[in-house]
């Protein structure tokens, strides 16, 4: 099983890559179609790691697994980070598509120097 796990990394590294194009194409469908695989990869390394866990040394093999597994981490956390940003914009879209008060809102501060939160639109009407 050992064996394995190198071409396991570099395929969880691939379905990682792939899952970062799908984000940037924002293709749904494709996305979702990597989700199972990338299920049954980590699940197979996980049954690696199991089988070392009570090893007081680490082979060599699995060692350099792990360093592809890091990089596995860091594109994990790339793609993390743009779904998110994306989720973000779709969010803002949707207030400004339903008139959300709370999106068009400004942080002013009052005499005592705290954070009084004040609707724009209301500032302008009393102005």
């Amino acid at each position: 099983m050992l064996a394995q796990a190198p071409a396991l990394a570099a395929r969880l590294q691939e379905l990682l890559a792939s899952e970062f194009e799908q984000l940037k194409l924002r293709d749904v469908t494709a996305l979702e179609a990597l989700q199972g695989p990338k299920t049954e990869v980590l699940s197979q390394l996980n049954q690696v790691a199991q089988l070392l866990v009570d090893l007081p040394t680490k082979p060599q093999q699995w060692l350099d697994v792990q360093s592809v597994l890091e990089a596995c981490a860091q594109a994990h956390l790339r793609n993390v980070k743009l779904m998110q940003r994306q989720l973000d914009a779709v969010k803002g879209a949707l207030q400004a598509l339903q008139g959300d008060r709370t999106a068009a809102s400004v942080d002013l501060y009052d005499r005592m120097g705290q954070v009084a939160r004040r609707s724009g639109a209301l500032m302008y009407q009393t102005a």
